[in-house]
């Protein structure tokens, strides 16, 4: 049966927004633990699991993965449950460390392609395998880094926060510790042809003429050959990736036109990873959007220009109130949120730092506004 409807909103629960559909009694039992009732969509439900239902995009044409395969794709992976190990305020110490190194070898990679020699990579496994750890330890340090908006050029920061998103994203469906280190290499490698597009181009504030933007486009072959050609041999998962983040998955996008599973899964969660980062990020040629905000538009994009299954995890692993966001409650304090909770994630984990009238608290105090509060103890 699919479920369309609770009897309480969706923020409040675990599960997957708008809709899903029953494939267990594991879930029934888990439902119950929220819910007295749901609504189920006739329609939309089936009769047998093995039913080929395959979506069609807008545009006619047959998408090349069946609506109930996603889960034996990811089968095929091997996925691993992890489980967070520590806090947010433990472990930012450690994702901060591996953030710096990651950006010091992205400054030497970018360093060398200015000078026009060929892309050293030999260390980045170093870089790549601190911040890995971190993210399976308690992911929600490394979103609230990949969020901050620090004043190194897009390029630069963007890299490397698609890393991190990345990274996220595939160990929310479950992807082994190797497969991690993969994605977060791509994320890293996506966007390096940038680094030798004219700086005037990529820089314009107005409207880039057709024949710029081809240019632009030129990033993915730049990307791709200087993987190529770099210090060590990249695994192909890692250049499909590079190659095909610019894909869409009802075919619209581009080098190639692919759709569907024709795209790599990496590339399917790379373009994920890309598209929130841009959109929440200062450009010259646009104004960045809050989280609510791109959320709410890729949730309208999934099954056009993303795969729904990825969308959904990709909200599930960031959350309404990602770990980094300031939030004030109707005492008037301030707080940042640390940690959000998985069945009422309107009602997050938050570091108190500012009092009513926005003076600094000598000593920070957690509150978790799960928990029974005073009159005042909730957020706006």
């Amino acid at each position: 049966m699919y479920v369309s409807g609770l009897d309480r909103p969706w923020l409040d629960t675990p599960f997957s927004l708008q809709g899903f559909m029953i494939q267990n009694e594991a879930q029934i039992k888990n439902l119950s633990l929220f819910c007295d009732y749901v609504f189920i969509d006739e329609k939309r439900s089936i009769t047998q699991l093995d039913i080929d239902t395959k979506p069609t995009p807008s545009n006619g044409r047959t998408l090349g993965v069946a609506a109930t395969s996603f889960k034996t794709e990811i089968a095929a992976h091997h996925p691993i449950h992890y489980t967070e190990q520590t806090s947010v305020t433990t472990e930012i110490r450690d994702a901060h460390s591996a953030y710096q190194n990651i950006r010091d070898e992205f400054d030497n990679m970018a360093s060398r392609v200015g000078r026009g020699k060929a892309l050293n990579i030999a260390h980045i496994n170093e870089v790549i395998t601190p911040l890995v750890n971190s993210i399976t330890r308690k992911p929600g340090a490394s979103i609230w880094l990949a969020r901050l908006k620090s004043q190194d050029s897009y390029t630069y920061r963007h890299c490397i926060a698609v890393a991190i998103w990345c990274t996220i994203i595939g160990r929310q469906i479950g992807l082994p510790k190797k497969e991690l280190a993969l994605l977060s290499t791509g994320g890293m490698l996506l966007d390096i042809g940038k680094l030798k597009i004219p700086p005037a181009i990529l820089n314009k504030t107005e409207q880039l003429s057709q024949r710029e933007f081809e240019l632009v486009k030129k990033h993915v072959d730049l990307s791709l050959k200087m993987a190529r050609e770099s210090s060590r041999t990249l695994p192909k998962s890692v250049l499909d990736m590079i190659a095909a983040h610019h894909e869409r998955f009802n075919g619209g996008g581009y080098p190639n036109a692919l759709q569907g599973t024709q795209i790599p899964l990496y590339a399917r969660i790379a373009a994920i990873a890309d598209c929130y980062d841009a959109m929440t990020s200062q450009r010259v040629y646009a104004k960045p959007i809050t989280h609510a905000a791109a959320i709410k538009k890729m949730y309208e994009w999934r099954g056009f220009d993303f795969q729904p299954e990825l969308i959904d995890a990709f909200i599930q692993s960031v959350g309404i109130y990602p770990t980094g966001t300031l939030v004030e409650l109707t005492s008037g304090e301030v707080g940042i949120v640390i940690r959000e909770n998985p069945g009422k994630r309107l009602r997050p984990q938050v570091l108190v730092v500012l009092d009513s009238v926005k003076n600094e608290y000598q000593h920070f105090k957690e509150l978790d506004l799960a928990q029974p509060q005073d009159p005042g103890g909730n957020t706006h």
